[in-house]
């Protein structure tokens, strides 16, 4: 289905000018030879930081970007010999709302982008109807979009991308600013058209949450780079731990007076309530009774599974954090 060959993209930025300075060039690598593929019918997970590059790789894939160098094809096709042929196999949703028009109800929007993929009449009010009704909003299908909450217009961009029936879809933060719920009925949905309806998903995405809850597959991507490719549970198995265990205890406590039995390892002390809190890393099997007999006075001990924070903290040496070094919607 998608098929990337050492993609690389840099972008030159100046730096603000001042009074005594004109600004200084320099340039962003987005992208370093980045390599992979993607089968059809795969739900494949674009996670990392904003300034990571998912966004740059995202546009390159659907024509609206082009590389400094390396190849990338969809079902064959060369992106950037065959661009209008690559459009037809694609769906494309972004971040931004205004790639609606609000003034339009959310049949009219359909019809209208029918239109612009050179469906017949006919075949637009029949597909405007029946994505009405399987991903939504049918109870809205007269009402101006500027009207909708985020997630009501969320859905009718999914539902635009799949106005030509397209094999795979693209989507750059498909639940950004929604709430739990709001993000919630999106993964429903996204789910469901690859299950029932066959359809491809490369999405991006620096939520956790929707990494482990959508995808089948993750592409770690940081400074450029793919650094990792697995399952959710692949990745976090990266991360060489089995958990985290956290023991509060009352005073303060020093690493030197923290002896703790094999497998279990100090990561760090912080200070809660007037007391420590021990954070350890479980790299194997353990005693829990020896563990409390070592600490009779705790007030409490939590265990918590591996993260794909942890994981991604492994992999990349960095925490997961967002970097405003250029914005991700530029890159």
């Amino acid at each position: 289905m998608i098929e990337c060959e050492a993609l690389t993209k840099t972008y030159t930025v100046r730096e603000k000018p001042s009074f005594f300075s004109r600004g200084v060039e320099r340039k962003i690598a987005a992208l370093r030879e980045v390599s992979f593929s993607i089968s059809a019918g795969e739900m494949v997970g674009l996670l990392g930081p904003n300034g990571a590059g998912k966004t740059t790789l995202l546009k390159i894939l659907s024509t609206l970007l082009v590389p400094d160098s390396g190849r990338a094809a969809i079902e064959g096709v060369d992106v950037l010999r065959f661009p209008r042929m690559v459009r037809q196999k694609i769906g494309l949703v972004l971040p931004s709302e205004r790639s609606l028009y609000w003034k339009l109800t959310a049949q009219e929007n359909l019809q209208l982008f029918a239109g612009l993929y050179n469906l017949s009449s006919r075949k637009a009010c029949e597909r405007s109807e029946f994505l009405l009704k399987t991903v939504g909003p049918s109870e809205f299908a007269h009402v101006p979009v500027e009207k909708f909450s985020t997630g009501i217009r969320k859905r009718l961009m999914i539902a635009r991308a799949l106005l030509h029936e397209p094999r795979l879809l693209i989507l750059d933060e498909p639940s950004s600013g929604l709430d739990v719920q709001g993000k919630r009925e999106i993964w429903s949905l996204l789910k469901d058209l690859a299950t029932q309806q066959g359809v491809t998903l490369l999405l991006a995405t620096h939520d956790m949450e929707e990494a482990e809850t959508v995808p089948e597959r993750l592409l770690i991507i940081h400074q450029g780079k793919i650094r990792a490719d697995g399952s959710p549970s692949e990745i976090k198995a990266l991360s060489g731990n089995h958990g985290w265990l956290f023991i509060d205890l009352p005073g303060t406590y020093s690493e030197n007076r923290v002896k703790l039995p094999k497998g279990l390892f100090l990561d760090s002390i912080q200070s809660v309530d007037g007391g420590s809190r021990l954070c350890i890393r479980i790299s194997s099997s353990y005693d829990l009774p020896q563990l409390l007999r070592i600490f009779p006075d705790a007030t409490r001990v939590e265990r918590r599974e591996v993260s794909l924070a942890d994981a991604f903290l492994t992999i990349t040496g960095e925490r997961f954090e967002d970097t405003d070094t250029v914005e991700e919607e530029e890159i």
